[in-house]
């Protein structure tokens, strides 16, 4: 891998759809358009009828989930990321910005290629690389292969300054907290995700 290549966020729509999108901009950023988090979401209850899944993974039973997966308000997490890295055949990592821990979906499978999320809390956003902030999105690198760790380094360093610039949000801490940004205040972390999701606005104070 070219070591000149810089780490990148390519920010997604804060619609509750950002995990679809993130990951359709990863398989195939060139024809990446506004749609694209609606196909990738309708691919998880198209694979799951296809397959067979145990309830367990799916944290309750298989025709409950796939009727709440279609619901566009419902978020995508962990269940989905392990399901997207079996669809695709591919490794996911998942970097979380307050933790700067990586989490591996797909670790034991033979899956030799790897995709990377960033993750602060209540949204996520994919990250590539390429040779430049200026450059195209057409030449972003999306896929690697998972044995080269200079570019799990790359994006753990990367994450480690968007930790230093706050952008995160501690869900274990929400409670009367106050939107740094605008100064709407919630009294509760549902309420304040919700906001965060809506706006952009990632950055609260308790109060």
């Amino acid at each position: 891998m070219n070591l000149d290549l810089i780490p990148i966020r390519r920010h997604m729509n804060a619609d509750n759809s950002c995990l679809f999108s993130s990951i359709a901009y990863l398989i195939d950023h060139k024809n990446f358009n506004e749609s694209s988090s609606i196909k990738f979401r309708m691919m998880i209850p198209e694979y799951l009828i296809n397959n067979e899944l145990e309830d367990v993974i799916l944290d309750c039973p298989k025709n409950e989930y796939i009727e709440k997966i279609q619901d566009f308000e419902k978020w995508g997490g962990a269940i989905e990321l392990r399901l997207f890295s079996d669809i695709f055949k591919m490794k996911i990592g998942s970097v979380d910005v307050m933790t700067n821990r990586i989490d591996i979906y797909g670790e034991t499978k033979p899956y030799d290629k790897i995709i990377f999320v960033i993750y602060n809390g209540i949204h996520y956003d994919p990250l590539v690389m390429n040779f430049s902030h200026d450059a195209s999105n057409d030449s972003d690198i999306t896929k690697f292969n998972f044995t080269d760790d200079n570019i799990l380094i790359k994006f753990r360093e990367f994450v480690g300054t968007i930790k230093e610039s706050g952008d995160y949000v501690n869900l274990a801490d929400l409670k009367n907290l106050e939107c740094d940004t605008c100064k709407e205040q919630f009294v509760n972390e549902t309420k304040a995700s919700d906001h965060a999701r809506k706006t952009n606005h990632w950055n609260f104070n308790q109060i």
